[in-house]
């Protein structure tokens, strides 16, 4: 029998030199025009101390560096200033030392969060429904964090229910805060702008029911959330070429058939109110002509947080959604407050990607203050994420300066902005948050909350919500 020792000894030789020279790449080397992943195959032999950024990399980065000029601190043509027609100064930067510890309030004679908080007050003076359209990435999908955030929001201010829910969803069997069944269905989304065919909602998405389509909703008193057990008030959002007929049920009643009016506008509401909803359930037989956008599920006075995430958005897929469709969601839901929620799609180990997402996010804030032109608007900045710099385990190389960059655009365009990357723990944060075992906080790719670390996350939010409130 032959011996392919030596050819065998020889491969790996051939292997680990191959593997040496890759080890040795640059952060910062690219291929056409892609950067390459550093690897290290000794990090794990090595004998040095995992090493954290350390708090001194956070400093700001010149303006210049980020594709900023003196100019450009000034509103011109297309931002804030072309919708209000009032050239403005932006607010002085908060100190660093209230990073993550407060809202930074940039907006015009800094009324945003007072405009917010006025409106929290009306839920008690009123009986009014406060709500907040959540637009944000897989960080929040299947309502961690926002679920929790909502829960303990409602119960200080009231209110009950998940608010807006989509007709279909790809991460159905995980959201915890209700129960959603479907079949029937197709649609167009955001995702993929060369197959759209009809308007898109305001969550992105436009769907198409086939004949016998059906959409069922549930509430549930699992996982520690006690407000999404039942709701009161239901709306559906719909647009019709002509009236169309549906079944219509709940879990407390027999079955009826609805018949929605035709659309005389680019968007219609159907609503129907019954106490102590548990669940309900809708089947469309007549389908030719009828888009569906979502529902509302809603238990009176109190606060309600929308959440429309999408999984792979950076924020700007949300152009994609024309402003006239945001502001006819907008005629219904008479959202108090905008947030923006990204980032965590655009973070690298270089820096390499700021340029091209700060300008992303540029024409995102512009067409966001197109579609809410009289509301104040959060940014949310990317939290942390976790990788392999130069070899360990440390907060990626980007996400500081994109946090910095997304302050920057937020005191230009005279919004609120929110420093989630700081307020979670800052530097090292998803590393140390994997440390925990029982229950575990973090996914295994350093970059998304389980929904135990989401409830942790959820609650200090809301604590500084109510904190803020004070002030």
């Amino acid at each position: 029998m032959k011996n392919y020792l030596g050819q065998a000894l020889g491969l790996s030789a051939f292997v680990l030199a191959f593997l040496l020279i890759v080890s040795a790449v640059s952060e910062e080397t690219t291929l056409w025009g892609f950067p390459l992943r550093k690897m290290d195959i000794l990090a794990d032999i090595r004998q040095k101390t995992p090493e954290i950024i350390a708090e001194d990399t956070l400093a700001v980065m010149p303006l210049d560096t980020l594709g900023y000029t003196q100019d450009t601190l000034l509103y011109g043509s297309g931002t804030v200033d072309s919708l209000l027609a009032t050239e403005r100064i932006p607010v002085p930067e908060a100190p660093q030392d209230i990073f993550g510890q407060k809202f930074e309030d940039y907006s015009f004679n800094q009324q945003g969060l007072r405009r917010f908080y006025a409106a929290v007050d009306s839920i008690r003076t009123h009986q009014q429904k406060v709500r907040v359209a959540f637009f944000g990435d897989s960080f929040v999908e299947g309502d961690i964090l926002l679920g929790d955030l909502r829960d303990t929001l409602q119960a200080v201010w009231g209110g009950g229910g998940v608010g807006f829910v989509p007709i279909t969803s790809e991460i159905a069997r995980f959201r915890r805060s209700f129960v959603q069944e479907f079949n029937g269905f197709r649609h167009n989304s955001m995702l993929k702008p060369d197959e759209i065919t009809a308007p898109l909602g305001i969550n992105g998405y436009v769907y198409f029911p086939s004949p016998e389509a059906r959409i069922r909703y549930k509430g549930t008193t699992q996982y520690a959330l006690r407000r999404t057990a039942y709701w009161e008030d239901v709306r559906l959002f719909y647009k019709a070429s002509r009236p169309t007929s549906f079944s219509w049920q709940t879990d407390n009643s027999a079955a009826q058939t609805i018949t929605l009016p035709a659309s005389s506008s680019l968007l219609s509401m159907w609503s129907q109110s019954e106490q102590n909803i548990t669940g309900c359930t809708a089947r469309f037989s007549q389908t030719e002509g009828l888009l569906l956008y979502g529902a509302s599920l809603e238990d009176g006075p109190g606060i309600y947080f929308d959440n429309f995430s999408v999984r792979g958005n950076s924020g700007g897929k949300l152009c994609h959604i024309k402003p006239d469709m945001m502001r006819a969601f907008d005629h219904f839901q008479e959202y108090d407050l905008v947030i923006l929620q990204f980032g965590l799609n655009a973070v690298t180990n270089s820096l390499i990607n700021i340029k091209w997402y700060k300008a992303e996010l540029e024409k995102t804030f512009i067409h966001i203050r197109k579609c809410f032109p009289n509301t104040p608007i959060m940014i949310m900045s990317v939290p942390d994420r976790g990788g392999k710099v130069n070899g360990e385990l440390a907060t990626m190389i980007s996400v500081p300066h994109i946090v910095q960059m997304q302050r920057d655009l937020a005191r230009q365009h005279g919004f609120i902005f929110y420093d989630f990357f700081h307020g979670m723990g800052g530097p090292g944060t998803m590393v140390r948050l994997s440390e925990a075992r029982r229950p575990s906080l973090v996914n295994s790719d350093y970059t998304h909350l389980t929904h135990e670390g989401g409830r942790m996350e959820g609650l200090r939010l809301a604590q500084l919500f109510l904190r803020e409130k004070r002030f």
